[in-house]
């Protein structure tokens, strides 16, 4: 079980960068739906920062039981934001990466508004 996991996380370790960007991109979707919300009130902005901040729920806490599963194996999960073909190396953690998506997704299911 345990070598089935690492090659799980091997396997994926790729792809883990793009979903830091969907990430990023769901930050500013949600920013954007909250200022819309709070200018206009309109109803479609609101449905638009919850799903952006129940999205960034779900990347934020993917981030953190990979973490914590990654301990559990031995490793120590990390991305390298740096550039490595320049022998940059800016590792940080997964749990980092998950807390800064779940604290804005706390702040716009927050912001979003009533429901209507």
């Amino acid at each position: 079980m345990r070598h089935f996991m690492m090659d799980m996380m091997a396997k994926m370790m790729p792809l883990i960068m793009p979903l830091v960007w969907l990430g990023l991109a769901l930050i500013a979707v949600g920013v954007l739906s909250v200022l819309a919300r709070l200018i206009t009130g309109s109803p479609l902005a609101s449905r638009g920062a919850s799903w952006s901040g129940t999205l960034l729920l779900i990347l934020g806490a993917f981030f953190l039981v990979s973490q914590a599963a990654g301990m559990l194996l031995g490793a120590t999960p990390a991305i390298n934001l740096g550039d490595a073909t320049k022998y940059e190396f800016n590792l940080k953690p997964f749990w980092m990466i998950g807390l800064a998506f779940l604290v804005p997704a706390f702040v716009f299911r927050a912001l979003r508004g009533a429901r209507d």
